[in-house]
């Protein structure tokens, strides 16, 4: 199970990932339904705060990474399985957890790391039968 529903599980799952974590709703967006954990004794406050904000979607825990980039890899895909990366995009400029600024395609990044997170990300969207 990926998700969270009670309190103890939650606290369970934190303690494993390990603090600082992020609490995520699963169908949050916009910087909406996602709340840092530092310590244990904040879990249910905050787990709670997050199902308040976005209603009857599931939970994630998830270990909260500092001084980090955040790339996308933007892809193409049809009903029959096929499936090519179109372009990549740094969304690493960011206001509570919103992006503020989308620039493409990645830069300062080798091409065998993108051409390797590329691959990931079409392997990932047939897997699950991605289409869009």
């Amino acid at each position: 199970q990926a998700f969270v529903d009670t309190e103890e599980e939650a606290i369970a799952a934190c303690k494993e990932v390990g603090f600082p974590v992020m609490l995520k709703a699963s169908e949050g967006g916009g910087g909406k339904g996602i709340r840092i954990v530092h310590k244990e004794e904040d879990v249910p406050m905050l787990l709670k705060a997050v199902k308040e904000e976005v209603k009857n979607c599931h939970v994630l825990v998830m270990k909260l990474l500092t001084n980090v980039r955040h790339l996308e890899v933007q892809l193409l895909a049809d009903r029959y399985g096929n499936c090519i990366p179109v372009r990549t995009r740094d969304c690493t400029v960011q206001r509570r957890h919103q992006k503020v600024i989308e620039e493409g395609p990645v830069y300062n990044i080798e091409d065998e790391k993108i051409k390797h997170m590329e691959a990931c990300a079409v392997r990932l969207a047939k897997a699950v039968g991605y289409s869009g």
